[in-house]
């Protein structure tokens, strides 16, 4: 398929969507659900395989076809998304650790990225509103596909935040 005719289906895509959002709620939702089981069918194999294949021949494909391309990154093929969010993270890591915590990312799947909070953080009445306000946000702005958060629990006693400075997050405010 050319590139024009490729962006000509995109547009083509876009303005059925429109058209779906039009119908009424039973037959929108119908729709809706089969096109997010035709998504998960996509990502996961498409996930297998970026899993399946050396970063060499990732980039070769993706180099080789503009429609490969975009669907590698629709689909996030072959992206380190661990990495992703533990860069997304740097811009709150200052503040966690001027209070004495650390978060660490686990694992990402599906979107999810699973957590540690040490230090500090462990067993802090607050960590969910640092969680919530802070974590959570960053991930929003700076990591594609993110769904939702999942922290490791520990068996830290519950403690009252170092201050009550841990409670004001103005920069993560939108």
């Amino acid at each position: 398929m050319s590139e024009v005719g490729f962006d000509d289906l995109l547009r083509r895509l876009e303005a059925l969507l429109g058209e779906v959002e039009e119908l009424d709620e039973a037959t929108r939702a119908r729709v809706f659900e089969l096109m997010d089981g035709f998504d998960l069918i996509h990502r996961t194999a498409l996930g297998a395989l970026g899993e399946a294949l050396d970063p060499q021949t990732l980039e070769r494909l993706r180099g080789s076809d503009p429609a490969i391309a975009w669907m590698f990154d629709a689909y996030r093929v072959g992206v380190d998304e661990r990495s992703e969010a533990d860069a997304a993270l740097e811009s709150v890591r200052p503040y966690i650790h001027s209070h004495g915590g650390k978060v660490e990312v686990l694992e990402v799947r599906g979107g999810v990225v699973r957590l540690r909070l040490s230090g500090a953080c462990s067993g802090c009445t607050a960590s969910a509103v640092t969680l919530q306000d802070g974590i959570d946000e960053a991930l929003r702005e700076h990591l594609p596909g993110f769904v939702a958060t999942e922290v490791e629990e520990d068996d830290a006693e519950p403690h009252p935040p170092p201050s009550s400075v841990i409670l004001e997050l103005p920069q993560f405010r939108g």
